[in-house]
Parts: structure tokens; sequence; C-alpha cells
């Protein structure tokens, strides 16, 4: 039943609009009846609503939940003065993010004294250095569909001529670009922009990235690879420390 309270979840909340119960009972897997019991759960605890009779969509209960987990987990809560360090010293965004299926999950997002915390997805897949640099780590083929979902929920736009035209092109021009573990993927996004990302692990936690992007700078990659680095290592320690 925890199985099946997840995938619903997980189905309602990217869903564009209120979906019946049969309906979620075909992309479970499951007889409607065994849908509707864990659906009416969900209800009861407010994770989900019934917009109509026979539709369900999220509820306040998940945003109630996320937030409160948010504000607790060690990758978020200790990390960061690391990227508002990192994002004073360079002048540009600074990013820490994990990867979830196809979705950026932004940590913490820092630039000029102002950070976001705890951002779930609403960018795309293909124009993230961060998340690319976490996605070349995965599978070629789940990769590939990770990329063809995000396009399916926010398109493939182009905003430069560098910017790749598909997921197998993107896949392909990221994995040239990945250099002793900095992926640089200069002006995708918009024209005369830096953005490099590497990976950071640390035992017991999800896979992390940290990324800087912004106005390209004088010998752009060593300048990379000093700041990047040094934040990295801030991030690695301050999660180690609570260990």
């Amino acid at each position: 039943m925890l199985t099946t309270g997840l995938d619903i979840l997980r189905i309602v909340a990217e869903a564009e609009a209120p979906l019946t119960a049969t309906a979620i009972a075909q992309r479970v897997g499951l007889h409607v009846s065994s849908v509707s019991r864990t659906l009416a759960v969900l209800v009861r605890h407010g994770y989900l609503r019934k917009p109509t009779y026979h539709s369900f969509a999220a509820d306040l209960g998940v945003l109630a939940l996320a937030g409160q987990a948010v504000t607790r987990l060690p990758a978020v809560a200790r990390t960061r003065p690391a990227i508002e360090a990192l994002a004073r010293e360079t002048g540009m965004q600074a990013t820490l993010a994990a990867l979830h299926h196809d979705e950026v999950l932004y940590l913490h997002r820092s630039q000029a004294a102002e950070t976001i915390t705890g951002v779930a997805g609403g960018f795309p897949l293909h124009l993230s250095v961060v998340g690319l640099r976490l996605l070349l780590d995965v599978p070629a083929a789940e990769a590939t569909a990770a990329l063809e979902r995000a396009e399916r929920r926010y398109g493939w736009e182009r905003p430069t001529p560098a910017t790749p035209a598909n997921p197998a092109e993107c896949l392909a021009q990221a994995g040239r670009r990945l250099r002793d573990g900095m992926l640089r993927i200069d002006a995708w996004d918009a024209p005369g922009i830096l953005g490099v990302a590497v990976r950071v692990d640390v035992a017991g936690h999800a896979p992390l990235a940290v990324a800087l992007v912004g106005p390209m700078p004088d010998d752009a990659d060593a300048f990379a690879r000093t700041h990047l680095d040094r934040g990295a290592a801030a991030v690695r320690t301050a999660l180690e420390e609570q260990m």
C-alpha cells in the first residue's frame, strides 16, 4: 500500500489536470478498487483533494510535508553557507542541486545576496548544467528517457544556435564537454554565458552537483575549476561534519 500511495502521489502531482480513479489505476497498473482505497486514505490525510466528485488533485498536505522536510534535510540545512560564499566570491549564480528522475531539485540557488532554497523542477533539463552533469552519470538509455520526459513536460526551447536540437544530441554534446569531471556548456541558455558544474559525492547522501552560471570570465577553465573545486570541497566538508 505504501508503494501504491507513493506512486499515486507522484502521478497526481505531475499531472497537468485532476485525474479520475480509473485513470490513476491505469497508470499504476492496479484494479480501480485497490487504488480507490489508497486514494481515500490520501484524501483523509490531506495529501489529495477532490475538485469534483470523480477526480483527484494534489492538496496542501503535499506542500506542508515537502516544506517541513526541506528545512531538516542535511543536504539543504548544512550547505547554504557554502553556496552563498561561492556566489559572493565569483559574482555568479551558484547552485547546488540533485536529480530525481527527470527533474532537477535545486537545493540552493544564490546570486547577488539572494538565496532561494528548495525548488523542485520547473526548469528544462536540457538547459540545466547542474542537472546535465548528474545525468551524465546515469546509463545512456535512462538518461535519454529522462530528457524525453522533460521535453514532453517543458518543451525543447533552443535559446541560442548552440543549444542541442534533441535529447540524443544533448547527451552526445554534453559527454564531449565533460573533462576531468567538469561539465562546461557555454552559451546553451544565452550568448556569452558560462555554465559549469562538478559532481559532489558524500557517503550516505544522494549525488549532488555544484554549478556556476554567469558572464564569461577571462581564462574561463581556470576560473571555473578553481572556484568549483573550492565550492565542492566546502559542500563536502559541511555534510561530512554531521556524520
